[in-house]
């Protein structure tokens, strides 16, 4: 019995040449972790939820702990939950948006700052989305840009790029008019 042979009958320049095509792909190993990581790193971050016990109000600006109890309904909900409720109040998805403004500006690391800003984008996005109202100063062409970078980003869970993607619909759509 003859064994099958694992080569499809290519010689070996010829396979000598697919193995070159494989090593010249930009494939990096690191680079895959750093997305993991990140997306770890993310998933972590939006697990969270809101600080607005007694004991983290010092980390609100001062006009938000006066608002801190309208809120202690959604103190148990993760950010995550909160982003992506269409039923999310706009003051909620603001708190949470300058709260990681903050955050990403004393982030210790790069990484951290990356994710801070990306949780609040998705903060700016789900008010765009789900309630039409702009809680940022940047442009809509701005926003765009930044949406547009988001919803294509690899390791970014669907959720997140499919609201990426209606903001980013919704800024050009606001841009054209």
């Amino acid at each position: 019995m003859q064994k099958d042979s694992s080569t499809f009958g290519l010689s070996r320049e010829k396979l000598s040449k697919l193995w070159k095509l494989g090593e010249d792909k930009s494939y990096n190993k690191d680079d895959l972790d750093e997305e993991q990581k990140k997306a770890e790193l993310l998933k972590e971050q939006l697990a969270k939820s809101l600080p607005l016990d007694a004991g983290m109000q010092h980390l609100l600006p001062k006009v938000f702990t006066v608002v801190c109890e309208k809120f202690s309904p959604f103190t148990g909900c993760s950010y995550k939950d909160l982003l992506l409720d269409q039923k999310s109040e706009p003051l909620i998805l603001e708190t949470i948006k300058d709260f990681h403004k903050e955050q990403a500006e004393s982030a210790p690391s790069e990484l951290e700052q990356e994710i801070a800003s990306i949780v609040y984008y998705t903060a700016i996005a789900s008010a765009l989305v789900y309630h039409d109202v702009k809680i940022t100063k940047l442009s809509y062409k701005n926003l765009s840009q930044s949406f547009n970078e988001l919803r294509v980003s690899n390791w970014l869970f669907s959720d997140l790029k499919n609201l990426f993607s209606r903001a980013y619909d919704q800024c050009i759509k606001l841009i054209n008019e």
